[in-house]
C-alpha cells in the first residue's frame, strides 16, 4: 500500500504538505494546483490510508482552522497516530448549530475511535461527546483547579512564563515586557500570573505599564503601542510565537536590532520559530510529551470506563534560536 512519504516522493514535495492535504488540514500556505495534484496522485497510485485504517478525529473548536499552532500540533498527532496504527482526520467546529450538526453526524457515523479536542472547549461540546460515548483526550489546555472527571493533557502555561521570564532575568534584564492577548483565555491569564510571580520571585520591581495587551494577538501592534508609549524595555516575553514574530517584524522595520538591543523570548513551538530571521528563542512542550496524547486516547479506546486518563505537564524545553542575548550595559 503506498504511503503519504511515497506521494510525497513522487511528486517532489514535502511530505508535510501531503499530511495536510489527505487529512483534509486547512493551510493557507498549500497552493489550489498543489492540492489538486496530490489528491490525484494518491487516487493514481491506491491509497487508502485514512479509509481503511481505524480513524482518530483532531477537533478543533471555536479557532482559527489555519493558525499555525494548531497545524504543528496536527503533525505531532498524526506521527503518534500512525505508530498505533491510526489514520487521523481533522474537523474544524464552531458553536454555529450547522457545525456541531456536523460534528454530530461524524459522530454518529461511528467511523471515529476516539477524538483529540483542542480550542476553546466549553461544557456544551464535552456534553456532545458524552452523549455518544465517544472517546476523548482534551489537548493542550492551561492547567485548572477543576476538571472534574475529564480525560485531559494539560500544559502549566503559568510556569512555562514563569521560567522563560527568569531566563531573560539570568541574561540581566529587569525592564521586561509581556505581550499577550485577551485575558477572557485561560491561557493569557496563566501567562500574566506566571510573568508576574517571576518577577516577585527575582525581587524585581514591574513597570505594569509594560505589560501589553491584544485582544486580536497581533504582535506588530502591541510593539508599536509600546513604541508610541515611549515604554523602555530591554526584553520581551511573548504569550505565543505568533505575537513574537509580530513583534519581531516591528522592531526590525524601525531598526531595532534583535537580540542586540532587544531580547525576545516567545512560547510554543510553530513554523514561525525557523523562518524567522534570526530564528525564534521560544520555550515549548517537547514532540514526545505531545505524542503521549495519542497514547492516552488509544488506552481509553481499548479499556473504556475504567476512570479517567490525565497528563499534566510541567517541564519545557528552551529552543535557543537567536532572540535573546545577555543585557548591553
Amino acid at each position: 500500500m503506498v504511503t503519504k512519504k511515497e506521494i510525497a516522493e513522487h511528486l517532489g514535495i514535502s511530505r508535510t504538505a501531503v499530511s495536510l492535504v489527505l487529512n483534509n488540514t486547512p493551510s493557507s500556505t498549500i497552493s489550489g494546483e498543489t492540492r489538486n495534484k496530490i489528491l490525484q496522485a494518491a487516487k493514481e497510485l491506491g491509497y487508502r490510508d485514512v479509509e481503511t485504517s481505524p480513524k482518530l478525529c483532531f477537533v478543533l473548536y471555536d479557532r482559527d482552522a489555519d493558525d499555525p499552532r494548531y497545524i504543528s500540533d496536527l503533525q505531532v498527532i498524526e506521527r503518534a497516530a500512525s505508530r498505533y496504527g491510526y489514520g487521523l482526520i481533522f474537523m474544524n467546529v464552531t458553536k454555529a448549530p450547522d457545525s456541531m450538526s456536523r460534528l454530530r453526524k461524524a459522530l454518529e457515523s461511528k467511523e471515529i475511535d476516539g477524538c483529540i479536542v483542542s480550542g476553546d472547549v466549553d461544557g456544551h461540546l464535552i456534553q456532545i461527546l458524552r452523549e455518544y460515548d465517544t472517546p476523548y483526550v482534551l489537548y493542550g489546555f492551561p492547567l485548572y483547579d477543576d476538571l472534574e472527571d475529564l480525560n485531559y493533557v494539560m500544559f502549566d502555561d503559568k510556569k512555562l512564563a514563569y521560567d522563560a521570564t527568569r531566563y531573560l532575568m539570568s541574561l540581566g534584564h529587569e525592564r521586561i515586557a509581556l505581550f499577550t492577548g485577551s485575558l477572557d483565555y485561560k491561557i493569557h491569564q496563566l501567562s500574566l500570573e506566571g510573568f508576574l510571580e517571576a518577577h516577585e520571585a527575582a525581587g524585581i520591581s514591574l513597570d505594569r505599564s509594560l505589560i501589553q495587551i491584544s485582544n486580536d494577538e497581533n504582535g506588530y501592534e502591541l510593539c508599536k503601542r509600546a513604541e508610541m508609549l515611549k515604554l523602555e524595555y530591554s526584553a520581551a516575553f511573548c504569550a505565543n510565537t505568533i505575537i513574537q514574530f509580530g513583534v519581531l517584524q516591528r522592531l526590525q522595520s524601525t531598526g531595532v536590532s534583535v537580540p542586540n538591543d532587544i531580547s525576545l523570548v516567545g512560547s510554543g513551538f510553530t513554523e514561525l520559530v525557523r523562518v524567522s530571521v534570526p530564528q525564534l528563542t521560544t520555550y515549548y512542550v517537547h514532540e514526545s510529551e505531545k505524542a503521549t496524547t495519542v497514547t492516552l486516547l488509544v488506552d481509553i479506546i481499548n479499556s473504556r470506563g475504567s476512570g479517567k486518563r490525565t497528563c499534566s505537564i510541567k517541564e519545557f524545553v528552551r529552543f535557543e534560536g537567536g532572540t535573546a542575548s545577555v543585557r548591553k550595559s
